[in-house]
């Protein structure tokens, strides 16, 4: 009873821990957007195709460190370099982080699902919530009584076409294809929800 209860603690810990690394990741997200428009910016490239790969390349890398980072560590770091008792090996005076009873199999594959399920779920909400929330908000206030107006002028109101095109959508399916090659032994799911995630996807775009 107490081992099961320990178990239960253990993951309810590493799932609160992966829920706010995630929340920081969604904002460093955010931050790298900027920072990596604003390199590109300051390189003047001379044709919009060289400002595309320059800015491909820039938000590739600043995305793969944000996301694939903590699942790295507890891959390949957390854990390793603890020593033994008495003998710690110790970090400016303390302990490095160990694993759970169960290994960092358990921790890596709580992390994962969080970040993978997370990002998709924000992801669809963005898309779809969103932009219907807005519709219900105008039609609540009058302004989207357009029924009796031209297709051309319907059309007009629609949402503008984001300014960096399918960027984003692309990059999306970088970092999901990353989830189901590199961390598939950890989370055998990963595949199921990124097919699932794609064919939501189909219908939302």
């Amino acid at each position: 009873r107490v081992r099961d209860d320990m178990a239960l603690s253990g993951i309810i810990i590493s799932g609160a821990g992966s829920s706010a690394n995630f929340i920081f990741i969604l904002f460093m997200s955010t931050i790298y957007y900027k920072i990596a428009h604003m390199l590109t910016d300051w390189e003047m490239h001379r044709t919009q195709t060289e400002y595309e790969d320059a800015l491909s390349f820039k938000m590739y890398m600043f995305q793969f460190v944000n996301f694939y980072s903590s699942i790295f560590y507890i891959a390949f770091i957390q854990g390793r370099f603890n020593g033994t008792p008495p003998e710690y090996n110790l970090l400016l005076g303390y302990r490095q982080e160990e694993c759970s009873s169960f290994g960092c199999l358990l921790d890596l594959c709580i992390q994962l699902f969080v970040i993978m399920v997370g990002k998709q779920t924000i992801g669809n909400f963005l898309e779809l919530g969103v932009p219907r929330l807005k519709v219900w908000l105008k039609r609540r206030s009058g302004e989207d009584d357009m029924k009796n107006f031209p297709n051309w002028d319907r059309e007009f109101q629609l949402e503008p076409w984001p300014e960096d095109g399918l960027f984003d959508e692309y990059l999306e399916m970088v970092i999901q294809y990353g989830f189901i090659t590199i961390f598939v032994a950890c989370f055998p799911l990963a595949p199921v929800f990124a097919l699932f995630n794609n064919i939501i996807e189909l219908r939302l775009d």
